[in-house]
């Protein structure tokens, strides 16, 4: 599970005297953790009981499927492509292949190089979008940690179809990472995201990649 203090949890971009998203990026990592509030955690846990659907929300699964699984995830947390290679292939098959649970995925970028894959994922077809962002973490390892991590999403692009042309667009699309950031800052202020990756199932909140019969539990549970 990869965490860091809240305060330096999530990528922001804030038009402050000139400070570009890097520069800020290296601020906030160096930034104190927030002491806990006990009011703001039952805030919290009230406002994950019935958590809202967004119309640019990524869905694998059925719209009418009883259970509704909401992920946070950083696309450079080795912890979430173990959940994507080795966890997310049984749940599909028992339980969202079968119409019992829908996984909605949220981008919760923790660096540079997460908000750029996050960037990279938005600019395919929605129908492409989960299998790119499978792709980017079966191949984490070969992009996500090097020097030059953009080359790496280059290449992945360029596998994928997508010329460097439209890649730098992507990238520069300044809407895209505002509203990838957005959605991520309410993911922390909002819902109590403190690493990655965070599930909400029907509101009920498990972090970490925990195994498959774990998740099987909760879904059990959750069944009408």
């Amino acid at each position: 599970m990869r965490k860091y203090g809240i305060a330096a949890l999530i990528v922001v971009v804030i038009a402050v005297a000139g400070v570009g998203i890097y520069e800020y990026l290296d601020r906030q990592k160096a930034a104190p953790a927030a002491a806990a509030d006990p009011s703001a955690a039952a805030a919290t846990a009230a406002a994950t009981a019935d958590m809202p659907l967004y119309d640019d929300d990524h869905v694998l699964g059925s719209k009418d499927a009883p259970i509704t699984m909401i992920e946070y995830a950083s696309l450079t947390c080795p912890h979430c492509a173990h959940f994507h290679n080795d966890i997310l292939p049984q749940i599909k098959s028992a339980y969202v292949d079968t119409g019992k649970v829908r996984l909605v995925f949220r981008s919760y970028p923790l660096d540079q190089a997460a908000l750029k894959a996050a960037e990279l994922a938005e600019c395919v077809s929605p129908v492409t979008f989960f299998p790119m962002v499978s792709l980017l973490f079966k191949e984490q390892g070969d992009w996500a940690h090097g020097d030059k991590p953009v080359e790496g999403l280059a290449k992945i692009a360029a596998g994928a179809g997508i010329d460097q042309t439209k890649f730098q667009q992507c990238l520069d699309d300044k809407a895209i990472s505002d509203r990838i950031i957005a959605r991520a800052q309410e993911g922390q202020d909002k819902f109590g995201v403190e690493s990655t990756p965070t599930f909400f199932v029907n509101g009920r909140k498990i972090q970490g990649a925990v195994p498959f019969e774990d998740f099987e539990k909760v879904f059990k549970e959750l069944q009408p």
